[in-house]
């Protein structure tokens, strides 16, 4: 029997891919055989010549995953993929959320944490669906779950919002051949987290996650070992939510 978790000969585009959890999941990815298309609003060509290095095959793209039109021009750069890891989210730590000028902030998370997602399915999913064949997977959160830990509001809302698309659009491709599943991290020490105060007796494990505790699970959702997993958002917080 072929080894289930292997990714060789697979196209995984990863939003968010220059830092963090991104970061990590393309490091592992690439690491079980993957050929991996870096998107991010920073530039990620270091990363991609890393993984090259180490006998991997990586490109990068620079653009805001926001944008549709910048995801639209990727799109066709690449061409088809087989599986995308929707990473790319915006997490402020504005705390006057009564404000006037909050509101601005709010609709700039949900145009990157959900909006943006929905760009890159609407990109990609006719190819999949062509070919009967794919894997997306999103990014949500603790916080989507019951609220987080720090979280503000904009950001708890946003991922509720991905919780849901998940579920929604699984329902919608299944019968098509492609899998539809998510992640939801609590505190994980990225540069998002850096100097944030979380309190870690509130975790079970009693610290922060790692990336690569987050992406190995990513891995998985896009691997073939993961093929009667439809719909679900595993919960990866060291205890903090258990449903």
């Amino acid at each position: 029997m072929d080894n289930a978790y292997s990714l060789s000969g697979r196209r995984i585009l990863i939003t968010g891919a220059a830092e963090g959890i991104g970061r990590a999941t393309a490091e592992i990815c690439a690491s079980l055989g993957a050929e991996i298309l870096l998107v991010d609003i920073k530039d990620s060509a270091a990363l991609a010549e890393t993984i090259r290095g180490t006998g991997g095959k990586a490109e990068s793209f620079t653009g805001d995953a926001s944008s549709r039109a910048d995801i639209a021009r990727i799109a066709a750069q690449t061409g088809g993929v087989d599986a995308l890891v929707l990473n790319a989210a915006l997490c402020p730590w504005d705390e006057d959320w009564l404000a006037p000028e909050w509101d601005q902030s709010f609709e700039r998370v949900m145009e990157v944490n959900v909006l943006g997602p929905l760009h890159a399915v609407r990109a990609f999913l006719p190819g999949m669906i062509e070919r009967r064949s794919g894997r997306i997977v999103f990014i949500g959160s603790l916080a989507g779950r019951m609220g987080g830990l720090i979280a503000g509001p904009h950001y708890v809302a946003s991922k509720g919002g991905v919780h849901a698309l998940v579920k929604w659009l699984a329902r919608r491709v299944a019968s098509q051949g492609i899998l539809v599943n998510g992640v939801a991290p609590a505190s994980v020490a990225t540069p998002m987290m850096r100097d944030r105060p979380v309190d870690l007796e509130r975790i079970p494990l009693g610290r922060k996650a790692e990336a690569h505790e987050i992406a190995w699970p990513i891995a998985f959702l896009c691997s073939d070992a993961a093929s009667y997993i439809c719909g679900t958002v595993l919960d990866v917080n060291g205890g903090v939510y258990m449903s």
